[in-house]
C-alpha cells in the first residue's frame, strides 16, 4: 500500500518538481550542518594541539570556515611547510 500511495504522490507532484528541485539540496546542507555543527562551536581535538600544531590547525580552520575546503586545506598545507622550514620541524618517528 505505501509504494502505491508513493507512485500516486510522485505522479501527482511531477508538475511541481520544477519548484521542488532545490529541495535535495537544502535537507542534505541541514543534514550536514546538524552533524558538524557542535565540532564548530567547540573544536576539541583542535583545541588538543600543541606548539605549531595548534597554530596550523587553527589557520586552517578559520580559512576552512571563511572561504572554502579546498582553499583552507592549500592554506594549511602552505602554513605547515613554512612553519615547519622556520622551525625546523621534527622528524616523523616510524
Amino acid at each position: 500500500l505505501a509504494c502505491i500511495v508513493t507512485a500516486f504522490l510522485w505522479i501527482y507532484m511531477m508538475p511541481y518538481m520544477s519548484i521542488m528541485s532545490p529541495t535535495p539540496k537544502a535537507a542534505l546542507s541541514a543534514v550536514i550542518v546538524s552533524a558538524v555543527v557542535k565540532n564548530i562551536v567547540m573544536p576539541k581535538k583542535i583545541l588538543q594541539l600543541k606548539g605549531n600544531d595548534f597554530f596550523v590547525g587553527v589557520v586552517t580552520a578559520v580559512t576552512t570556515a571563511l572561504t572554502s575546503p579546498t582553499i583552507g586545506f592549500g592554506v594549511g598545507v602552505i602554513v605547515y611547510s613554512i612553519v615547519n622550514m622556520l622551525v625546523g620541524g621534527n622528524k616523523a618517528k616510524v
